[in-house]
């Protein structure tokens, strides 16, 4: 083990987690030594997405006659566990912006426990993918911050966005949730709020709070337009984001001249399976029809063994491309699909229930719990790389649907001291021996197993 490991360790993400949980503003007016400390319920909701509960009804089933209490005090240091009613009313009240900055309390642990550099690509830098979803939907249930949307029928229906951020490299499994910026009604405005809008909003936040990291912003065509590219300019921030033919006339109208200028580069190669891979790149050409914002442009085109194109699409960037870095480019272009693929895809059907509605509330419930759903995505996604047990059990049971189905059982039956403990006795016969030995798998054995 190296001295870099614990600062990733689960115990040492979840009090990092609590560290920042401690200093969140109590939104109930009347506080009193009975009552659920802040800390706590808020650490619970964590605890609850750690272990993928699927409904807080069932969070709350598992605490009923089971072991699930004192492990949430082993594991999380949770003293006191508030019930679903509880829970959701303290909540609607915290504030997300007291919440956001959990992310780069977490950002700056794997920044110092020696991970950052298996995100670094193009000469150093940093791709952070820039996308939006819709995390919750309804017709009958509603607060001040929903989206409205009027269907063919006439009925409304109500909804939550999210615009996120997540650091990724297109050559390596995991990504890593960065920062959320809320889609939501805001207060006295009779226009909707608006993707686009909330990216402008969090760019500022971004770079504020990363503002030694050779950031590169790659995201889809909705953003390929002069006013975001001017705040990214503003910012020091560099891009690489789809630019379409359809939405960009006047770039692909000066492209055209280029290339009969012979300014266009242009590189091919075959590779093993025959397929044919094509490259084309430019300097200069003018994002619009005043020609003040000018921007590099690049293209990528696969065609398979038949003559068929399997794949091709085209960007601007303000990062010089060559004919060195052209096809390493384009990978970082189609790594767009990673916050989809391997973010939103997984919150959304590989157990986190992510478009479950955990609690609505009047205020911030909806979001607060996204936000803690994201932070334990985010803290898994550490642990898969660095937990070498949590990896061994993974190999072991083969699923991560099943592996979490055994975690909660065993959580609901057994009290461990510790994550640790929890996986060595998945792994390891002579250790769940020593449970029987000092007594404390009694609770196991007295429910007929």
């Amino acid at each position: 083990m190296t001295n870099s490991e614990p600062m990733l360790s689960f115990s040492s993400l979840v009090a990092c987690a609590r560290e920042r949980f401690v200093q969140l503003s109590d939104p109930r007016k009347r506080v009193t030594d009975d009552s659920y400390p802040l800390v706590d319920a808020v650490t619970s909701a964590l605890a609850m997405f750690h272990f993928q509960d699927p409904s807080l009804l069932q969070f709350q089933k598992a605490l009923e006659d089971s072991e699930r209490v004192s492990n949430l005090s082993t594991m999380f240091q949770v003293s006191k566990v508030p019930k679903s009613s509880q829970m959701r009313t303290i909540l609607d009240g915290v504030s997300p912006a007291e919440i956001l900055p959990v992310f780069d309390d977490v950002f700056r642990r794997v920044d110092a426990g020696k991970l950052l550099h298996k995100f670094r690509c193009l000469s150093g830098r940093y791709l952070f993918l820039l996308d939006a979803s819709e995390y919750f939907s309804s017709k009958k249930r509603s607060c001040p911050g929903c989206l409205k949307a009027v269907q063919q029928d006439g009925s409304v229906r109500y909804h939550h966005n999210i615009l996120q951020v997540a650091l990724a490299n297109p050559g390596f499994p995991q990504v890593l949730p960065i920062t959320a910026e809320e889609i939501r009604q805001l207060d006295g405005k009779d226009k909707q709020d608006c993707e686009i809008n909330a990216a402008m909003r969090l760019i500022p936040r971004l770079v504020a709070s990363h503002p030694h990291m050779d950031i590169v912003i790659v995201a889809d065509g909705l953003y390929s337009h002069v006013p975001f590219v001017q705040l990214l300019r503003q910012h020091g921030v560099s891009f690489i984001l789809v630019a379409k033919p359809g939405d960009h006339v006047a770039l692909f109208e000066d492209l055209k001249g280029l290339r009969e200028a012979g300014a266009v580069g242009r590189i091919e190669r075959t590779d093993r399976k025959g397929r044919r891979h094509l490259y084309e790149y430019c300097h200069e050409v003018s994002l619009r029809s005043d020609a003040k914002e000018k921007v590099n442009w690049f293209s990528y085109r696969l065609i398979n063994e038949n003559g068929e194109v399997g794949y091709q699409n085209t960007w601007i960037t303000d990062l010089r491309v060559t004919a060195q870095n052209v096809e390493e480019l384009a990978e970082a272009g189609r790594s767009r699909w990673k916050i989809e693929n391997e973010n939103f895809n997984t919150l959304k059907n590989q157990g986190y229930h992510i478009e479950h509605n955990f609690g609505h509330g009047k205020t911030h419930l909806s979001y607060i719990m996204f936000l803690l759903n994201l932070l334990a995505f985010t803290i898994h996604q550490i642990l898969e790389v660095r937990d070498v047990l949590l990896q061994k059990v993974y190999k072991k049971i083969g699923s991560r649907k099943e592996m979490w189905v055994q975690i909660r059982a065993l959580v609901d039956l057994i009290v461990f001291d510790s994550w640790k403990d929890l996986l060595r006795f998945i792994l390891d016969k002579r250790f769940r021996r020593s449970f029987q030995l000092t007594g404390r798998w009694n609770s196991f054995n007295d429910r007929g197993f």
